[in-house]
């Protein structure tokens, strides 16, 4: 995929922010339904694919010394989609009072090893 798909995709980035601002607004109450909680855990992953790509492609530029290599932009973006499904999938377990130390563990050792499976493969 092109460098330029990746950047107009991180362009989302903004109204994933203005989403997830209006969704903290108005959908925050005692009563939210399950339409709610669902919307606003996707509007917070696609931000959190947004940041993170970001800030691993910029983490990665600095390791490298100010290189720009579109393959960090590759590695980045699976990296910050793994992490923000494992942030996500927390933030579901605690909303639901299901997180314990342990799931979250096991949920970590899952995304580690997903990454690892993805990066052998690509």
């Amino acid at each position: 995929m092109a460098w330029k798909k990746y950047i107009n995709g991180m362009s989302f980035g903004v109204l994933g922010l203005s989403l997830a601002l209006f969704a903290i607004l108005n959908l925050t109450s005692p009563e939210m339904g399950s339409l709610a909680y669902g919307s606003l855990f996707i509007i917070f992953f696609l931000l959190l694919i947004c940041i993170l790509t970001i800030v691993g492609f910029y983490g990665r530029r600095r390791i490298s010394n100010n290189e720009v290599l579109y393959q960090n932009l590759k590695n980045a973006f699976r990296q910050a989609t793994l992490g923000a499904l494992y942030i996500t999938v927390l933030l579901i377990l605690r909303a639901a009072a299901l997180l314990n130390w342990w799931d979250a563990a096991l949920l970590l050792i899952s995304v580690v090893s997903f990454d690892m499976f993805f990066k052998g493969k690509l």
